[in-house]
């Protein structure tokens, strides 16, 4: 709906209509008066039905659903804000890179099926790199946790470790505080929209069942989360953009409150979505607790707390236990309770130690009580880490101001590292320390003469076990039924794995590491390259599977194969502008307005149809306007690549000739290539063949660019079907393979002419040198093929300009 969309927005920005509409009225009418199970499975019945996107399509989503004030696509897992028209991934190597389609809730738990693997509402654009250490890890708190090194400025979101939050031991990804909300609210999304799907699916958080669908542990981390990251006008408006293209909502984000009805401290209670008119308490929340954290001695520290509550009539009292901890002020209006406000709380202990103290808040009937806890230590209160990476982190620390610098000491097995003790800025509170080795463990103290701090022990990062895919990482197949596709070179370079990997797909693809022997699953050694991938399919039909590269916990999901298995001989893509039922056409007039086709929907610019007119077959061609700005444009994207574009046209009466440009756009991409310019000057209806030669998901455009008015009429677009172009810069990498078979080292020559080869070890010695002619032309197999038995071991064949790595087994 990519283009359709933009004519709409035009529309209503003309009209002042909003482009995407709030909440409808009574749009969740059936589920008043319900709570927990049953309020969760009636919110199924209002927003699980919807309109489905393409996984393609999410780009175009994106640009109406997260973009920033700026334009900018919103990144939540990096501080990048990714240009509309460039940065997709693509490959990368460090933050800031490119960014791609983040599951939030990862594909894998619920095995890659639709609708879910599209759904917009948890489908969110993010950094590449962050998104790859994520990988399928539940989301959760982990205090100790690795965050990405920044580049460029560009500082990653979010950090991996294991597990600091109760109930959950295992590794998780931590978001950062600003999105913690946006995410618990995306999986209350996914339990309510596929309540009758979410017991099936598979994940340390999921439960097994439809209520409470997820985990104790997960429930409590998500409505802590809930509560914490209030809705925020960038959810708000991005729920409003996605109903637009999926229609249907977010519930938990229009009405927050549904969480704590089916989840929280109000199941049992009825929801209306007027709100419930009885007095409740949001924040703190009850019997929480707020930890003040590390200070000194006769040091004092403060803590705002924030406070709220809903449809409060009586002021809120507040009392303070605790000898050590201080009240600022000891009531609020209920007004100032109900907007949101909050207080300020005091620490300051006279010997070291740890104090505890209670906080009580009431109104009314209502009362909330919080525990406090507060440490102070004689000396400088040295601070856990951050931005713990393989080689640094941050040292960190809380200033007395009775001194200008301190001497901070880094030590690994208590010796002390060279260039240590270092001075720091005190009133700085950190200093990044660098060089260090990764996953060792590492102490560091300050002092500054008269006072040292407590030790503070970390461990640098273990590093990241990574896979990029070279080329790719999507790959699409054209083919008729019955016969095998040709084989496509996948490119991957694996970073910090040290045994096997496992590679896999769904049928009809299969994986080859020799193009000899093929299956649905291949193991691969980390110091191999690359693997061959193809599609058998006997019947028609579109198909389609994730690539999965697994290795231990790590499993890389970013991979994505499709085929489209047909009859290639006939185009199926045409259309004679016949189809009766276009309600935005006013046969008779030019516009720009949408043509609902057969193939497909058309944007007309400038243009109409007139049923005076001469077609060249049946009723109805189109006309283009006097003006040089008339165009037609498909609004969907044409699947299975494009071949060749054929149309009829000729000019109006004795308007003379007029100047086409052919123009196609990759779904993925922003810019339009032009594929030819045509001249229209006959008289009578001329057929223009027009070659493109584009691989995949394509929209497509005739757009005049001189002359007056005009007819096209019978476009047809074939597909295209060179399966060898979903080879991303095959030239680079050189038209030839080289590969394992049977113990021995096998040389085949794709190119259009011959080649020599060698072949070295890893200590630089030659073990083989043949000349190969081109397959295209050998007169014999052996002429363009080598085969030789070697060692097992890691060998390099190269042309002279490329090289491969092939490992002997």
């Amino acid at each position: 709906m990519k283009k359709i969309f933009s004519y709409i927005l035009l529309a209503l920005a003309a009209s002042g209509i909003p482009a995407f509409a709030a909440e409808p009225a009574n749009y969740y009418a059936s589920c008043e008066g319900k709570s927990g199970a049953a309020l969760l499975s009636a919110l199924r019945t209002v927003v699980g039905p919807h309109t489905t996107v393409s996984y393609d399509g999410l780009w175009s989503v994106y640009l109406d659903s997260d973009v920033d004030e700026n334009g900018k696509i919103w990144d939540m897992y990096s501080t990048k804000r990714w240009s509309t028209t460039s940065g997709k991934c693509g490959n990368y190597s460090a933050v800031g890179d490119c960014y791609n389609r983040e599951h939030s809730f990862p594909k894998s738990w619920f095995n890659e099926a639709s609708p879910m693997k599209s759904d917009a509402f948890h489908v969110y654009p993010t950094d590449g790199k962050v998104n790859g250490q994520r990988s399928n890890y539940p989301y959760g708190e982990c205090a100790n946790g690795t965050t990405l090194p920044s580049r460029n400025g560009v500082q990653a979101l979010g950090k991996l470790g294991t597990s600091t939050f109760p109930g959950y031991s295992g590794k998780v990804f931590e978001p950062v505080d600003e999105y913690k909300g946006d995410f618990a609210r995306t999986y209350f999304y996914m339990a309510a929209a596929y309540n009758d799907k979410i017991s099936n699916w598979d994940s340390d958080m999921l439960a097994g069942n439809s209520y409470p669908a997820y985990t104790t542990w997960a429930v409590n981390l998500l409505l802590k989360w809930h509560r914490q990251d209030e809705v925020s006008k960038k959810e708000t408006d991005r729920n409003d953009a996605v109903y637009g293209h999926q229609k249907n909502r977010n519930p938990f984000i229009d009405h927050p409150e549904l969480a704590e009805y089916i989840w929280g401290n109000k199941v049992g209670t009825p929801w209306y979505a007027n709100g419930d008119p009885d007095p409740t308490w949001a924040l703190p929340v009850d019997n929480s607790t707020i930890d003040f954290g590390l200070s000194a001695t006769n040091y004092t520290i403060s803590r705002a707390i924030d406070v709220k509550g809903s449809n409060l009539t009586s002021n809120v009292s507040i009392s303070l236990s605790g000898s050590d901890f201080t009240l600022q002020q000891s009531s609020v209006t209920a007004a100032a309770a109900n907007a949101g406000t909050f207080i300020s709380v005091s620490f300051k202990r006279a010997t070291a130690g740890v104090s505890t103290g209670t906080l009580t808040f009431t109104s009314g009937d209502l009362s909330s009580t919080v525990n406090l806890r507060a440490e102070a230590l004689d000396g400088i209160p040295a601070l856990d880490a951050t931005n713990i990476t393989e080689t640094g982190f941050t040292a960190r620390w809380k200033s007395l101001g009775d001194a200008e610098t301190y001497q901070l000491s880094v030590r690994q097995n208590g010796t002390l590292l060279p260039g240590y003790p270092v001075s720091v800025n005190a009133e700085a509170e950190e200093y990044d320390v660098t060089g260090l080795l990764p996953a060792t463990l590492y102490t560091y103290t300050l002092s500054d003469g008269s006072k040292t701090s407590n030790e503070i022990s970390v461990a640098t990062a273990t590093p990241i076990p990574d896979v990029q895919y070279l080329n790719g990482p999507s790959f699409n197949f054209l083919l008729d039924p019955g016969t095998v596709s040709d084989a496509v070179e996948v490119w991957i370079d694996v970073e910090n794995i040290s045994s096997a990997l496992s590679v896999s797909v769904n049928a009809p693809f299969a994986l080859s590491t020799d193009m000899t022997n093929w299956s649905q699953s291949i193991s691969m050694e980390p110091q191999e390259d690359r693997f061959y991938l193809r599609v058998n399919a006997t019947d028609m039909g579109e198909y389609e599977s994730s690539i999965i590269i697994a290795n231990g916990d790590y499993v890389n999901d970013e991979g994505y194969a499709s085929a489209s298995v047909r009859d290639t001989s006939t185009p199926w893509f045409i259309e004679d502008f016949e189809k009766a039922e276009n309600p935005d056409i006013s046969y008779g007039d030019y516009g720009n307005k949408v043509f609902y086709g057969t193939p497909c929907d058309w944007n007309l610019t400038d243009a109409g149809l007139w049923s005076s007119d001469k077609a060249n077959n049946g009723t109805y061609a189109l006309r283009l306007g006097k003006t040089d700005k008339s165009a037609i444009e498909s609004a969907t994207p044409k699947d299975s690549g494009i071949g060749t574009i054929s149309f009829y046209a000729k000019p109006w009466r004795d308007d003379g000739d007029l100047t086409l440009q052919v123009e196609y756009l990759p779904a993925e991409a922003s810019d339009w290539t032009s594929a030819a310019e045509v001249v229209v000057n006959a008289d009578s209806y001329t057929l223009y063949t027009v070659t493109v030669k584009a691989p995949g998901s394509n929209y497509i455009r005739l757009r005049q660019t001189a002359g007056k008015r005009g007819f096209i009429d019978d476009i047809t677009v074939t597909d295209y079907a060179d399966n060898s172009t979903n080879i991303i810069e095959l030239d680079s990498l050189g038209n030839w393979d080289a590969f394992c078979l049977n113990k021995a080292l096998v040389i085949i020559n794709h190119g259009g002419e011959s080649a020599s080869f060698h072949v070295y070890d890893l200590d630089g010695r030659t073990v083989a040198a043949t000349k190969l002619h081109s397959s295209l032309t050998a007169s014999k197999v052996a002429d363009s093929q080598y085969s030789i038995s070697l060692p097992a071991g890691l060998y390099i064949v190269t042309d002279g300009s490329n090289s491969r790595r092939v490992l002997i087994k």
